[in-house]
């Protein structure tokens, strides 16, 4: 859960690696906004988290250390148009999702153990109830159950009935794909890339990232999805979050031997050192880029271009995808516990100081 470096992580990895690298400049093609609440919703977030899964963390050194991390400030990042209450049911969800990728993230909570945390996960699935409205059968059997029902209680009365499916399912596919990263980081061995990446998109929540962005812009989405017509901006942008994600997380992955990471699974299975790993992924995450852009503007020019559901769809992504990628750089979840952001946003950071920030030199 901690971001912090310590060296008994360092001298558990396989291999040895550099402890720092340089972090070229990003393209940072794409817009970023703050909701015009984004502090209010960043407080309330962090006051939920508290009354529905303080329990969770053991001790109030340890929530503190969580909300630190400013984990309920990625929703206001993201959809800084949204409606007030929609902006706050997002953050809401958004900060829920991370509290459990913390603990997959943690060997002496879910991560310790990948079928003791299938079956909690299948109890969350339960509890939410096969309808998606928080009606798994009455009173939650978890925490996370019952931070699920009241999140469900408040989001699906304005979602469509497709809508609510597909959450039930991207809910699904993320406990399932992080009930799988502690399998192979249990396991030991690195994927290859592309196994790599299938996880990741699973892991990283990127069915309900799309969904929200729809929930957040008041518009259903659906129908084109499922004929194809997002298909090449769904696969650039979300593949563009998880590589920028993974460079700027590399530090905490790193700390933590995680081994579902794109940065090492360069260096072990194409055996790059880690500068290269680091300057081939930057390159990746420029082809992304542009890609996400050029799939977008197609889409603008075609046939749906006209439609303001469709147009509102795809800024609303413009948004996540920017939104997302200015969180990273100033969360101290990757730069180490009191980090506070001045700006910066490339140069040499440290992997074994407890706080680092980009240095140019």
């Amino acid at each position: 859960m901690t971001s912090t470096f310590t060296p008994s992580a360092a001298s558990a990895l396989a291999s040895p690696t550099p402890d720092e690298f340089y972090l070229p400049p990003l393209p940072r093609l794409l817009p970023v906004a703050y909701h015009p609440q984004a502090a209010r919703i960043e407080i309330n977030s962090n006051g939920w988290i508290r009354s529905m899964l303080g329990d969770c963390f053991g001790s109030e050194a340890a929530l503190l250390l969580f909300l630190r991390q400013r984990n309920g400030i990625y929703g206001p990042l993201t959809v800084p148009y949204a409606d007030l209450a929609r902006a706050q049911n997002i953050a809401d969800w958004y900060h829920f999702v991370t509290v459990i990728d913390s603990f997959v993230s943690d060997a002496s909570r879910l991560g310790a153990d990948h079928a003791a945390a299938r079956e909690v996960f299948a109890a969350v699935m339960a509890d939410v109830g096969p309808d998606g409205r928080g009606s798994g059968g009455g009173e939650a059997t978890t925490a996370y159950g019952r931070a699920a029902q009241d999140l469900w209680r408040r989001i699906a009365p304005g979602m469509s009935q497709r809508q609510i499916v597909r959450l039930v399912g991207s809910l699904e596919a993320f406990l399932r794909g992080c009930a799988t990263e502690i399998q192979v980081k249990l396991a030991g061995p690195v994927p290859d890339f592309d196994t790599c990446m299938k996880v990741r998109v699973n892991s990283f929540g990127c069915d309900f990232l799309q969904l929200f962005t729809e929930y957040a812009s008041e518009v259903d989405m659906t129908h084109l999805t499922a004929q194809g017509v997002f298909d090449d901006v769904h696969h650039h942008g979300m593949r563009q979050l998880i590589v920028v994600n993974d460079l700027l997380s590399w530090r905490k992955e790193y700390a933590q031997r995680d081994t579902m990471t794109t940065v090492r699974v360069l260096c072990e299975h194409q055996n790059l050192e880690l500068q290269a790993a680091v300057d081939r992924l930057c390159e990746l995450v420029g082809h992304h880029e542009h890609a996400y852009i050029a799939a977008r503007d197609k889409v603008l020019a075609g046939r749906h271009g006209e439609s303001p559901e469709v147009r509102a769809y795809l800024s609303g992504l413009d948004h996540l995808i920017g939104g997302s990628q200015e969180f990273e750089y100033l969360t101290p979840r990757y730069f180490g516990d009191g980090a506070v952001w001045d700006g910066s946003t490339y140069g040499w950071l440290s992997l074994t100081a407890p706080i680092a920030r980009f240095r140019p030199e």
